[in-house]
């Protein structure tokens, strides 16, 4: 567990258009140190939705995906990073860098 950085705390506000509260704490994924994170510190809870989804280019020219998700009562579960050549992030996404996606709601 470990403080969440400011850089995070910008993404994900802009993400979630300001509609959760962002804990202070997080617990890096073990992604191959692509940058996930979890909210859910007591790995107790399970993914619900997904709040919104987005990308950029990593700072080797390589895609990388986005995904914010929820869980089964409303909180942040994840934000989760998906370099689509599986290497660890080379610079961190600025919100002017991002290019976030429409989610299908049901």
């Amino acid at each position: 567990m470990r403080r969440i950085r400011q850089e995070e705390i910008e993404l994900i506000k802009k993400l979630s258009n300001g509609l959760f509260i962002i804990p202070e704490h997080v617990r890096d994924m073990k992604d191959g140190k692509m940058g996930s994170i979890s909210f859910d510190i007591e790995k107790k809870q399970f993914r619900n939705e997904q709040v919104s989804s987005a990308e950029y280019i990593d700072g080797d020219g390589v895609l990388v995906s986005i995904e914010l998700t929820s869980d089964k009562n409303g909180k942040l579960f994840e934000l989760d990073f998906w370099k689509v050549n599986f290497e660890p992030l080379i610079v961190y996404p600025t919100i002017e860098k991002v290019s976030i996606k429409a989610v299908d709601k049901p």
